[in-house]
């Protein structure tokens, strides 16, 4: 099954809580990861660890995804396969 997201429903600080496509909200911290994307020295990933930039992410309708303005966009399902079962605030 391919995983989209259909909604952001929380950020705060790194940590996004995701509605899925099936109906599962789940959490998904981006420190750790972000940190060990970001250890390139071409590395977009860097941007990412500015919280306020963080913050700025968005879903692209079409492509039912994370995105942001500098081009980063990540697929999905490695995303769900990176988060938590979570409930909904």
């Amino acid at each position: 099954m391919m995983h989209l997201i259909k909604k952001i429903e929380g950020i705060n600080n790194f940590e996004l809580l995701l509605l899925f496509n099936n109906n599962e909200t789940r959490k998904l911290n981006f420190e750790t990861k972000l940190k060990e994307w970001a250890n390139s020295p071409h590395s977009k990933f860097g941007q990412l660890l500015n919280p306020l930039y963080f913050k700025t992410v968005k879903l692209d309708p079409e492509m039912e995804t994370l995105v942001w303005e500098n081009g980063i966009d990540l697929c999905p399902n490695v995303l769900y396969e990176m988060s938590q079962p979570a409930m909904a605030v």
